[in-house]
């Protein structure tokens, strides 16, 4: 491997010599070390950080990714001006020149990227350390707490309402509900609708009503000082004029001898909210029971009758410590990594087939339409419910022609919303190791090894002293 070795350092040291490069490396200085700058206006220590590394690793990543595509031109600035010539009269198979060329591109991304997070991670600590915080208590412990570690989530487990489905389908059966129903009816169908029905029942609290939510496998650290955090949303109606309202909540299971705690809140309506739990209410078993009362504990005031729905959209969960900071950025930095290896190597290919100025429009659109993946499946599932046959009209002919196209790529171009990370990275979220090496094996082990064994056989069988134009 020392011949594809060889022409890695060929293209590391064209990349560095590469305007362009220089002109991607000054933006994403620029945007990392002004952004700390641009947050001062933030209200909170909490949410100036939150917006730095959002805003920071999204344009970081997007820069990178450019110039990936600008450096796949070294392979065509060769062709053009022949200097490939010389490359070629050395006993230099075309795969290694071509697979040196993409592994001299991956070495300069990984160290780009590597001062970029190791920016970033200065100016959190940074920020950190002179934007003054809204509140001197809870602020820095927030920040400290729930953004700047590695929070795994549990969400309750809900009762089995299949019990209750099947007693009021066979009321409806006696009732006679059922008895001029067409052909096709569907019975599964309908027992899974009361299964909903009741669900949704239960996820609605009247004034003065109450639910318990359970958790299973919350596998925390322990310690006397040690909390885990209670994070939910719900939709309020009836609630007062100031807009927030009035709940009170235990934790802990007084039958698993474990402390039970209780707390009064006043929550603002329409928000998410974290009530912090010691781990001490968390039994033997690594359960933890949530008992909620709509009601209002607080003495004189009024009681207002609210009703409040804990939606399924909105889950209702328990988010504990399972990691670090800054392995969690490590493992997110591995995401982004494993999309520009895919981005090179289609860059490379497209580099290898046409001239640099058409390889950059299509590598460009196959970055466009692998981020936006996830919104075009499911417009052309859509379309082909509404469409029934290809042939009917001009439009359904080119709706459908377009389907089996897209199809046809789908296989070929990955869905890089998937593996974006930022979102859960900034809310403290555990970028698990799981969803990296599913990451690695989707997109560099599947994907790129494609993307780059085609380009190697297409250059293999090029004429290179013909230059495309």
């Amino acid at each position: 491997m020392s011949k594809t070795w060889a022409i890695a350092r060929l293209m590391i040291a064209e990349g560095l010599r590469m305007k362009i490069a220089l002109v991607f490396l000054v933006l994403i200085a620029a945007v990392l070390l002004g952004l700390p700058f641009a947050t001062r206006g933030e209200s909170s220590l909490t949410d100036a950080v939150q917006s730095f590394m959002s805003f920071g690793l999204s344009a970081t990543a997007l820069l990178l990714s450019m110039l990936t595509i600008f450096m796949s031109r070294s392979l065509s600035d060769e062709l053009v001006s022949q200097q490939i010539f010389l490359t070629m009269t050395k006993p230099i198979p075309r795969w290694q020149y071509v697979l040196g060329k993409w592994v001299g591109m991956m070495v300069l991304n990984l160290a780009f990227l590597s001062v970029s997070a190791l920016t970033i991670y200065g100016m959190v600590r940074y920020i950190k350390a002179t934007h003054p915080p809204s509140d001197a208590r809870y602020d820095e412990k927030k920040l400290a707490n729930e953004v700047l570690v590695a929070r795994a989530a549990i969400t309750a487990t809900l009762p089995d309402f299949t019990e209750d489905a099947e007693l009021e389908f066979q009321r409806n059966v006696e009732e006679g509900r059922y008895a001029n129903v067409p052909a096709d009816f569907d019975l599964e169908a309908e027992k899974k609708s009361l299964r909903t029905k009741h669900e949704m029942k239960w996820r609605v609290v009247g004034p003065g009503n109450g639910r318990v939510f359970e958790f299973e496998n919350i596998l925390c650290k322990r310690a006397p000082d040690a909390y885990v955090q209670l994070r939910y949303k719900a939709e309020v109606t009836g609630y007062p004029p100031d807009e927030i309202f009035r709940a009170y909540w235990e934790f802990g299971d007084p039958f698993k001898n474990v402390s039970v705690y209780s707390t009064a809140t006043r929550h603002v309506v329409g928000r998410y909210h974290t009530i912090r739990i010691p781990t001490s209410a968390i039994a033997d078993d690594n359960t933890l029971q949530v008992r909620f009362f709509n009601q209002n504990r607080f003495k004189g005031e009024r009681q207002w009758g609210n009703v409040i729905e804990f939606r399924r959209s909105d889950p209702v969960e328990i988010l504990f410590t399972v990691g670090s900071f800054e392995w969690n950025m490590v493992r997110l930095l591995s995401l982004i990594m494993f999309k520009l290896m895919f981005l090179g190597a289609v860059a490379l290919l497209c580099t290898t087939v046409f001239s640099f100025p058409v390889a950059c429009l299509a590598s460009f659109t196959v970055y466009v339409l692998a981020g936006m993946r996830s919104f075009i499946t499911e417009s052309v599932a859509m379309n082909s419910k509404t469409f029934s046959g290809m042939f009917e009209s001009i439009t359904q002919f080119v709706v459908q022609s377009f389907m089996h196209i897209y199809n046809l790529l789908h296989w070929i171009i990955p869905d890089f919303g998937r593996y974006d990370a930022v979102e859960q990275f900034v809310a403290g979220r555990n970028v698990g190791l799981a969803w990296v090496l599913q990451g690695f094996g989707d997109l560099v082990l599947i994907k790129t090894v494609v993307i780059l064994g085609l380009a190697m056989l297409l250059f293999h069988r090029r004429e290179v002293a013909e230059v495309s134009f």
